[in-house]
């Protein structure tokens, strides 16, 4: 790991160098390191450092920012993060010890690997696998701190436009597909259900003490390990026009929420609680 001291020092930069590539997404930050005075310091893993070609990167950013000006990119503060992270160790202090602490621990994560996996679309299938399998250790070792819930979605439909939608869609300078994501169609469409409940959810409640988690698993990716379990509460899920985007429950992660506990860190502490 290197911190920003060593990454200056190795490319012949400044500090403020590379603060302002990790401010703009040219670096990743690893981890985030604590010392004892409460303080803390970012950490780059050296792979990703040598990926991210730090000469060319420098130079598309300072290109960036004499496009945007004073719209560029603005900085997030440092005592920001600080607040942050030491709401995490109030968190994280405050279940030490409880008989739950390691379904909690692992649900925190969880929590913010969510929010990455929303942010970051070209890692989300591996991001929302490890989702999979660590709710499902989760339910397995501890079904007595974890409720479930089956949300009734739609099935998942084929559509066509009748020739008047059609000439709707055209007039508007729509294709037929963004004619659909729109929400506009007429009793006159021909309306073919593909695969029934496509669209339902599985729903797993951490509700312990004064602390609540809840995560949601499509039908297709949970079914195969739950489909055996009896009595599951059933609810009916909450659907947007569009069923293409009705799986985006949730937030993308924070700039704050990323200096905080930065994704590597959130992907290994769950690859640690798997192993």
């Amino acid at each position: 790991m290197l911190t920003i001291s060593e990454v200056a020092r190795r490319y012949q930069l400044n500090n403020r160098q590379v603060h302002e590539l990790m401010e703009y997404g040219y670096l990743q930050i690893s981890r985030v390191s604590r010392n004892a005075n409460g303080g803390m310091s970012y950490l780059f893993d050296e792979k990703d450092v040598q990926a991210a070609d730090i000469y060319s990167a420098l130079a598309d950013l300072q290109d960036k920012k004499n496009r945007l000006g004073s719209r560029g990119v603005s900085t997030v503060r440092f005592s920001k993060v600080l607040r942050a992270i030491r709401h995490y160790d109030r968190f994280l202090a405050s279940i030490e010890g409880q008989p739950a602490e390691t379904v909690l621990r692992v649900s925190f994560y969880l929590f913010h690997l969510n929010h990455y996996a929303k942010r970051y679309a070209e890692q989300s299938r591996e991001l929302y696998s490890l989702k999979n399998r660590v709710i499902r250790k989760m339910w397995r070792d501890n079904p007595d701190l974890i409720q479930v819930r089956y949300l009734l979605g739609p099935d998942r439909e084929r559509i066509w436009l009748c020739d008047d939608c059609k000439d709707s869609a055209r007039s508007a300078g729509l294709s037929f597909v963004e004619y659909l994501k729109k929400g506009h169609r007429c009793p006159k469409c021909f309306v073919q259900s593909v695969e029934p409940e496509y669209y339902s959810l599985f729903e797993f409640i951490v509700a312990i003490g004064n602390y609540r988690f809840v995560f949601h698993l499509p039908r297709s990716s949970a079914w195969r390990w739950l489909k055996d379990v009896p009595n599951i509460e059933q609810g009916r899920r909450e659907t947007g026009p569009y069923d293409d985007s009705m799986y985006l429950y949730g937030r993308p992660s924070t700039r704050i929420e990323e200096k905080s506990f930065p994704l590597p860190m959130v992907i290994e502490a769950l690859t640690a609680y798997l192993r």
